[in-house]
């Protein structure tokens, strides 16, 4: 099964309630056919109009954009963010990216 299916698959964890920001803290785990295994991290600070994540991985195969599209899943369906644009800083390389609420999904 391709990347891209598998991305659709990937389940959300969360990691223990965080007393300082960022507010929530969520695993990233592949699907049993892709290893099974947390492939990354995600932090999220929680805004009023924008929100932020910061994305630590560790899955060279994958590119920013497949990268971006399991923070979109997980901001919709793992978190139901209500925030109409959020701010995606992809640790590997520090590059910022700004989701913007379409609909029900982030582009």
């Amino acid at each position: 099964m391709g990347m891209e299916a598998a991305i659709e698959r990937v389940a959300f964890r969360r990691v223990g309630q965080q007393e300082k920001t960022p507010q929530q803290v969520w695993d990233l785990v592949a699907p049993p056919d892709h290893g099974g295994h947390a492939f990354a991290r995600a932090e999220i600070w929680e805004g009023e109009s924008q929100w932020g994540v910061r994305l630590h991985d560790r899955a060279p195969e994958m590119s920013a954009a497949q990268l971006l599209r399991v923070a979109s899943r997980l901001l919709v369906w793992g978190i139901g963010c209500p925030a109409d644009t959020v701010e995606v800083v992809l640790a590997r390389d520090h590059s910022r990216h700004l989701l913007i609420r379409t609909g029900a999904d982030y582009v």
